[in-house]
């Protein structure tokens, strides 16, 4: 059968459990117990009838140096283990970029991710910020302890100085 990746508003509560309660730590972060921003659209990877993968999506305005940035952010991207390592989760990341460039026409991409998973990114053409990014949290701004990257439109540099998120991260 095929592999077909769908776009969404939501999820469903049977999406929600299969993509994201197959173990109690997905994330290697929830132990953290950080709050996150929720996602606007969704890409969703089902293969042989099952869903597999998924990318959500958000849109934002964020602060760089003294420069207002309108970014879409990616987040909750995940594979069940026995879809892992098949190129679901790519397939709906490159819909996803399609989708903020031709669709949100945002200046860039970001995301949030653990130093093992940056080369996955970074192969698709994301870049690592070394400056600071700061979110909020509920007991305030910190700065990401996150590898913080973007993913630039139109020939566009990142602008120099912090970047702060203003909110949640996604």
């Amino acid at each position: 059968m095929s592999v077909q990746i769908r776009f969404e508003k939501s999820l469903t509560d049977e999406e929600w459990q299969t993509l994201f309660e197959w173990d109690k730590n997905i994330f290697g972060v929830e132990d953290m117990l950080y709050r996150w921003r929720p996602k606007d659209w969704h890409f969703i990877v089902e293969a042989k009838g099952r869903v597999v993968s998924h990318v959500g999506v958000l849109q934002t305005t964020v602060r760089a140096g003294e420069h207002a940035v309108l970014v879409a952010g990616i987040g909750g991207v995940v594979s069940v283990p026995e879809a892992q390592g098949r190129g679901h989760a790519q397939s709906a990341m490159r819909r996803a970029v399609e989708f903020m460039r031709d669709e949100l026409q945002v200046e860039f991409g970001m995301l949030f991710c653990l130093p093992r998973l940056a080369p996955f990114y970074a192969r698709q053409g994301w870049q690592l910020l070394e400056e600071t990014v700061e979110f909020e949290q509920p007991s305030g701004p910190i700065p990401s302890p996150f590898c913080v990257m973007v993913l630039p439109f139109g020939g566009r540099e990142w602008p120099a100085g912090k970047t702060l998120l203003g909110g949640l991260p996604w």
